[in-house]
């Protein structure tokens, strides 16, 4: 496969069950389930973070449940009708965020190697895009416990997420 800087690699066998999205829209990750999302720090208590909400890959919302120390402990289907095009729009607006942060600083993936230019068209298209092939493009947690990266150059698309909304 090509990894040049303009090439969008994705994971042909990469599953999103979870949207994990910022109230206010400033960031999003996806993991393959609450196991992963929970190992990830999604499960603490956390004063960096802000309310989050929580999606199915068919634009469900999903429903946080607490354990006794209000910790989450999983996520449970809303059993509203899914939404698509909300969830869509949501990362969109996700998007929008990192793109301008990205506009501000470009010094952040031009030391990955890449052009602003070439980040900014590399970044997901929901209005354009399959939801799935999307969602694919989001970094992801696998079984064994690395992050797939699924654009080129380290990471850059993962890391912009955290440095435009926030860190974990």
């Amino acid at each position: 496969m090509d990894a040049s800087p303009t090439t969008i690699v994705t994971t042909p066998h990469t599953t999103t069950t979870i949207v994990a999205i910022a109230s206010d829209d400033t960031y999003a990750h996806v993991y393959s389930d609450v196991r992963h999302m929970i190992e990830d720090g999604f499960g603490d208590t956390d004063t960096r973070r802000g309310p989050l909400e929580f999606f199915n890959a068919a634009g469900s919302q999903l429903v946080p449940v607490f354990g006794p120390t209000w910790q989450l402990v999983d996520l449970q289907d809303s059993r509203d009708a899914p939404d698509a095009d909300r969830l869509r729009q949501r990362l969109a607006a996700v998007l929008d965020h990192v793109a301008a942060y990205l506009r501000k600083h470009p010094e952040f993936v031009e030391a990955s190697g890449l052009t602003l230019d070439e980040a900014l068209l590399q970044l997901p298209r929901p209005a354009e895009q399959d939801l799935a092939h999307v969602l694919a493009l989001f970094p992801h947690d696998l079984d064994d416990g690395k992050t797939v990266q699924p654009l080129s150059r380290g990471g850059w698309f993962h890391n912009s997420l955290h440095a435009a909304g926030w860190t974990h």
